[in-house]
């Protein structure tokens, strides 16, 4: 599967060894960055944004709860990020995803607290 050059850090050679084929994973965040979508996931506790061409989606519904922003050019941010959609402090918390992507401690609970209530939400449907 070929990239344009080097989309959020991908290259060619870039591997996803903690992703497991048939497995079903919680999108917890929605990035496009540098022309490339990306799905925020984790696994093992370990968070990152993944192409979404390495997943097959199950269900095509947004939650009721999620916010979006779209960043401009002259933003600190942009092109590595052009527009984000998530749980509220994903959106909404200026260098919360940088946070995260950095394993901080506080963004990480955070993340974690939002996925839990989703899938409590997820048990009652």
């Amino acid at each position: 599967m070929g990239y344009p050059s080097k989309p959020m850090g991908i290259t060619k050679s870039t591997e996803y060894g903690l992703l497991k084929i048939d497995k079903e994973y919680i999108v917890m965040g929605i990035i496009l960055g540098e022309g490339v979508l990306g799905y925020l996931i984790d696994d093992g506790g370990i968070i990152s944004a993944c192409p979404y061409q390495l997943f097959e989606i199950k269900e095509n519904k947004l939650p009721p709860n999620w916010y979006f922003k779209a960043f401009a050019e002259g933003e600190g941010v942009y092109p590595y990020q052009e527009a984000i959609w998530g749980y509220k402090e994903l959106v909404l918390n200026e260098g919360h995803y940088e946070k995260l992507i950095e394993q901080e401690d506080e963004a990480m609970r955070i993340y974690f607290r939002r996925k839990v209530e989703f899938e409590k939400e997820l048990e009652n449907l």
